[in-house]
């Protein structure tokens, strides 16, 4: 291992120990003024045993203070990389390494290996490495740059900021008002409560966004999204996907793909897409627009009632328990559909007689 003072400015002195107290310390390094350069820095390099713990001490010349630039780095035979209580930089080497940022705000950069990084408390920066690691961010408001392997990410309490990489990523961002970035992967994503803020990757997502009032953006691939309890915002992307809003006053756009939505208890907005989607509002009164797709629309009594706009004869489709006990009537706002005297939808800019003629065509 070398460790030095380069970068610091003033004049330092520095010293390595083991031992756990001042009056049994064993000093292992220690040097002042000798970095090779002639300069007023101090540099020390020693063999690391595993299991050990090192003591760091820099002091100043004639007690001279400033600010300490400490740099360690390990040879690559050494994985385990221990931060202070400070706000440190810590680097991985080319082999598997285990970093641990402790408190502080911290900065971590894993390398080639497979990683397992720390950051412990504080608002931490971590960057993965390039094959897969094990990223826990801790409490605090980390921000995480996974790279192209097949990371784990557990972000934590705190507001986060997480970038994935373009293997296939788990996920888990934690309490807090997250912000997840996924990438090309096939990621899970869990982000905890919160109001989060999650952008899918070009394939296929499985998006858990838990309790709070998220907004989720689906991506390219085919993706199931867990919206869960609060009012969320919910884009969905340009292939299938499964939608399932939970509970709460949500918000649906789906795209051109084929999709499954279920909106869940609640009053919703739903605008479907350009495919041909499966549509189940669940309980409250909810509003659909629909698109150019041929659509099936799930209607039940005791849930509340739809509002049903751009009916289109021939694509729209509605799925009832049985059709013949129906009840099509004129109301104000376009023909309304009753069961037992329940208003199961208001079918909007379209007269009762459109749907009494085409029965056999519009229910299933």
């Amino acid at each position: 291992m070398t460790i030095d003072t380069f970068g610091s400015n003033y004049d330092t002195s520095l010293a390595v120990y083991t031992g756990s107290a001042l009056n049994s310390l064993t000093e292992i390094a220690s040097n002042d003024d000798d970095d090779g350069t002639f300069s007023l820095q101090s540099q020390v390099t020693f063999q690391v045993s595993a299991g050990t713990t090192y003591q760091i001490a820099v002091d100043g010349f004639f007690s001279n203070t400033g600010l300490i630039d400490l740099n360690i780095n390990l040879d690559i035979d050494d994985n385990l990389i221990l931060g202070t209580s400070g706000n440190d930089s810590l680097f991985g080497s080319v082999e598997n390494d285990q970093i641990e940022g402790l408190a502080g705000n911290d900065t971590i950069f894993g390398s080639e290996g497979i990683n397992t990084l720390l950051g412990g408390d504080g608002n931490d920066v971590i960057y993965g490495g390039s094959q897969l690691d094990v990223i826990s961010g801790g409490s605090g408001n980390d921000t995480i740059f996974a790279s192209e392997g097949n990371n784990e990410i557990f972000a934590g309490a705190g507001d986060d900021l997480i970038y994935s990489g373009a293997g296939d990523d788990l996920i888990n961002s934690g309490s807090g008002n997250d912000t997840i970035f996924a990438s090309e992967g096939n990621n899970e994503i869990f982000a905890g409560a919160g109001d989060d803020l999650i952008y899918g990757g070009s394939q296929l997502d499985v998006i858990n966004a838990g309790s709070g009032n998220d907004t989720i953006f689906a991506s390219e691939g085919n993706n199931e999204i867990f919206a869960g309890a609060g009012d969320d915002l919910i884009y969905g992307g340009s292939q299938l996907d499964v939608i399932n809003a939970g509970s709460g006053n949500d918000t649906i756009f789906a795209s051109e793909g084929n999709n499954e939505i279920f909106a869940g208890a609640g009053d919703d907005i739903i605008y479907s897409g350009s495919g041909n989607d499966l549509i189940n509002s669940g309980s409250g009164n909810d509003t659909l627009w629909l698109g150019g797709g041929e659509d099936l629309i799930v209607l039940e009594s005791g849930n509340g009632f739809d509002t049903i706009n751009n009916f289109q004869l021939g694509l729209t489709i509605f799925d009832v328990t049985n059709p013949n006990q129906l009840s099509i009537i004129d109301g104000a706002n376009g023909a309304e559909i009753l069961s037992g005297g329940d208003l199961l939808a208001v079918v909007s800019w379209t007269q009762a007689s459109t749907l009494i003629d085409n029965l056999s065509d519009v229910f299933v």
